[in-house]
C-alpha cells in the first residue's frame, strides 16, 4: 500500500508525510498516474498486478471513522488481494 500525490499537490508534503509509514509517491507531469486513472482528489485507488485500477474507493464520500464504511473498504482490499 502507498500514497500517490497529485501533481500540483507538493505544497504540503512535508505535512503529509509527517508521523506516517505508508510510502507516498509524488506524481509527475510526465506520468500524469491521477489523471490515468481518472483519480478524484482522496481516492483510494486499488490497481491489479498490472497497475490497473480495479477499484475506488473516496475518503470524502465516505468517512472510515464510521465502523461501516471501514469495514466497506477493508472488504474490497481483501477482496481485490485474493484475486
Amino acid at each position: 500500500m502507498l500514497g500517490v500525490n497529485g501533481v500540483g499537490y507538493e505544497s504540503g508534503l512535508p505535512q503529509i508525510v509527517a508521523g506516517r509509514i505508508i510510502p507516498l509517491l509524488q506524481d509527475t507531469a510526465d506520468v500524469d498516474a491521477w489523471a490515468q486513472w481518472e483519480v478524484t482528489y482522496r481516492d483510494v485507488v486499488i490497481l491489479d498486478r498490472d497497475g490497473a485500477p480495479v477499484g475506488v474507493f473516496n475518503l470524502t464520500e465516505h468517512d472510515l471513522s464510521q465502523m461501516g464504511e471501514y469495514e466497506a473498504l477493508k472488504g474490497m482490499l481483501l477482496d481485490f488481494a485474493m484475486m
